[in-house]
């Protein structure tokens, strides 16, 4: 089921990957072999997809955390502002997570609604595991219309 909820502001710390669609998920399970082998004291993973930039696909692979923690060497954070997303609840192979994020593209589209390209799954554990993740995509911003 495919549900609207909204978070306030979130900040992720993590690995950041910039690479080309064909490269991503070499690079992606890279960056999860690095932080789950770094001492963050993370419990909470997660991975944050940012819109494509100069031609590049772009994914933080992290963890949740207080706006005061600190850095660990290496890695970023990044702050996401207060909104609302489409979820949904995936219980199943890691392979088909990109399943459930299409059927959010679509549920999206075929619903009028807007994205922003900001795309959230939480659930990862250390050696990538099958089971339970929750697939976010953030919808953009609507202004008040004026009357």
């Amino acid at each position: 089921m495919i549900e609207t909820v909204s978070y306030p502001e979130l900040t992720a710390i993590g690995f950041m990957v910039e690479a080309s669609r064909e490269d991503l998920p070499a690079a992606v399970s890279a960056a999860w072999e690095r932080l789950f082998a770094a001492d963050s004291g993370a419990t909470s993973f997660a991975a944050v997809s940012l819109p494509e930039e100069n031609g590049l696909q772009r994914e933080l692979v992290g963890f949740l955390a207080a706006r005061a923690t600190e850095i660990p060497p290496g890695m970023v954070r990044i702050d996401l502002d207060a909104g609302r997303y489409l979820r949904l609840i995936h219980d199943g192979p890691v392979s088909a997570i990109p399943d459930g994020f299409a059927r959010l593209q679509a549920h999206a589209a075929a619903n009028g609604l807007k994205v922003s390209g900001i795309a959230l799954d939480f659930g990862h554990r250390p050696g990538l595991p099958d089971g339970r993740h929750e697939l976010h995509l953030a919808l953009a911003a609507q202004l008040p219309a004026l009357g």
